[in-house]
């Protein structure tokens, strides 16, 4: 499904290089829990960016279902980011002043979808993550571990074939990050999820 072939990343500043990823070569199936592992500034989210077209890679490619992505167009990698790809993040990136329904619904704001649409579907994706009681509140009336749930049901809610979770458990206690990484391997049975940590 995922297939990424000497992938090499550098960046730039003055006089100074820095590689961030040096031939990088690796696998992933359909359906499968992967973790990347390493210390601090050793290439884990540049992997991720860029696995999620939120980077671009130097040399090598990225191989989507068969397909190099060496000759995607701008339209062609948001049609990707929206439709194949959802993302979970350490810092959840919840919007403050809207409720946890709405947060979730953002996600689909840009897909076309209609404004009913958007609602059932989010209902549905925070059942999954067991919040469905909590539609309602501000993300400042939850905890760490819900708004990480939060963030995994806007990840969701798109039906996307792959998850990507950066330090999804970094900001969360040692029992809400097993709660996390136990929903985690739920929605691995059926999506490719890649997560990437410091934390064995």
């Amino acid at each position: 499904m995922l297939e990424i072939k000497h992938i090499t990343k550098k960046y730039v500043t003055g006089n100074f290089t820095q590689v961030a990823l040096d031939d990088v070569s690796v696998n992933f199936r359909d359906n499968e829990f992967a973790a990347i592992l390493g210390p601090s500034g050793s290439g884990k989210t540049t992997l991720l960016n860029i696995i999620g077209g939120l980077d671009r890679y130097d040399d090598g490619d990225l191989v989507i279902n068969g397909v190099s992505t060496k000759r995607y167009k701008d339209k062609d990698w948001d049609a990707y980011r929206n439709n194949k790809i959802g993302f979970i993040f350490q810092a959840y990136n919840l919007i403050g002043h809207q409720s946890v329904l709405s947060n979730v619904e953002l996600a689909l704001t840009l897909s076309g979808v209609s404004p009913s649409e958007r609602k059932k579907r989010a209902i549905e994706a925070l059942k999954k993550v067991g919040l469905e009681e909590h539609i309602h509140k501000k993300p400042n009336q939850l905890s760490g571990g819900q708004m990480q749930r939060v963030a995994i049901a806007r990840a969701l809610i798109n039906n996307p074939d792959i998850i990507l979770a950066d330090e999804p458990t970094g900001a969360l206690d040692t029992k809400t990050s097993i709660q996390v990484m136990d929903l985690l391997e739920e929605v691995a049975k059926d999506k490719l999820v890649i997560m990437v940590t410091h934390n064995p």
